[in-house]
């Protein structure tokens, strides 16, 4: 059976299954999702856990003798397994364990995001056939003041829809700093309190957490404000500015690719040719709207320069050069660049 996390605690009311198997890269929902089938495990007087976290060489056999034999301590045991990377090996061995689950024993699975065509093989089609299996999905930006609205009123906090917003902005990515920022905002301010914009902005830390995807997504929807931010964050945690320079390089080429195949076919098609999911083509569908055969060539002329920077030759200021391309590719051409600077011979 497939259940959403926040239908979790609603399934948890019925029998308890054999097997729970949680899914997914938001780390603080996952981690919930775990807590309350744990605990609801102790009212089932299941008191003894196994841990068990398994790596590339994890032996499996003991988790297999162990689920095989009786338990000295109590009737009922949970088998508790985080897999960080799932592969052959674990694959493998989750099939023998599925062959053998039963009431004796829960299992609790915790596994990394999986795709479709896991979830469709025999061995996971067989364990979720027995149990319960728990797919997290990330909380979608336009959800976030809910959710952290919601999560503050759990804690006993009131949060006007600025105070909510700014929180979002500032912790963005990050749903374990959010969280936390609402815990410190309740020990600041004690239980009952109802914040403001203006105590958010005092007291929240900047605690954004962005992968180069999300800088991705801002570029091709035009969203300026938002691109400069989250590349400030990417360089000021360090990420390599060659991975940067090629999500550019790669959304460009992306772009060019398009509007060549568009001579002979619609925006839909020519995505597809490119395995460009639907849920993204609208966002390549914005981008399309500011570029054109000018802009492009333009912008893959100034990355081939910020490339000679990057290797130590001559060339625009990394962090300059970053920030003038996102200018260039949210439609908002800089005044000039080294581009537009006659050669002096």
């Amino acid at each position: 059976m497939k259940v959403r996390a926040d239908q979790l605690a609603q399934q948890l009311t019925k029998n308890l299954a054999p097997i729970y198997i949680i899914s997914g890269d938001e780390v603080l929902l996952c981690q919930e999702a775990a807590d309350s089938i744990r605990k609801i495990a102790q009212t089932h007087d299941i008191n003894e856990r196994l841990r068990f976290v398994a790596d590339a060489q994890f032996d499996w056999q003991e988790v297999i003798n162990e689920n095989q034999s009786l338990s000295l301590f109590s009737n009922r045991r949970m088998f508790d397994i985080q897999i960080d990377k799932l592969g052959e090996k674990h694959s493998k061995a989750l099939a023998q364990l599925g062959q053998s689950l039963s009431e004796d024993n829960v299992i609790l699975l915790t596994l990394p995001k999986i795709d479709a065509r896991t979830q469709k093989a025999k061995w996971f089609s067989q364990l979720e056939s027995q149990g319960v299996f728990v797919q997290v999905w990330p909380i979608e930006a336009n959800r976030l003041p809910a959710w952290v609205q919601q999560r503050a009123q759990a804690l006993d906090l009131s949060l006007t829809r600025d105070a909510a917003a700014i929180i979002c902005e500032r912790g963005e990515g990050n749903l374990l700093a959010l969280s936390q920022e609402l815990e410190k905002l309740v020990l600041m301010h004690g239980n009952g309190a109802r914040i403001d914009a203006e105590q958010v902005a005092e007291s929240v830390a900047d605690s954004s957490r962005y992968s180069i995807y999300d800088l991705s997504d801002r570029l091709l929807m035009g969203k300026a404000k938002e691109a400069m931010h989250c590349l400030s964050q990417l360089l000021g945690e360090g990420v390599e500015p060659n991975i940067i320079l090629w999500l550019f390089n790669r959304e460009t080429q992306t772009l060019s690719t398009l509007f060549q195949a568009m001579q002979t076919s619609s925006l839909r098609q020519a995505c597809q040719a490119q395995r460009i999911w639907d849920k993204r083509i609208p966002f390549y569908e914005k981008a399309m709207s500011r570029h054109n055969q000018v802009t492009l060539p333009y912008i893959q002329n100034y990355l081939a320069l910020l490339d000679k920077s990057i290797k130590g030759l001559e060339g625009p200021d990394t962090a300059t050069g970053f920030r003038n391309l996102v200018m260039m590719f949210c439609g908002y051409k800089p005044v000039m660049t080294e581009l537009d600077i006659p050669a002096s011979f």
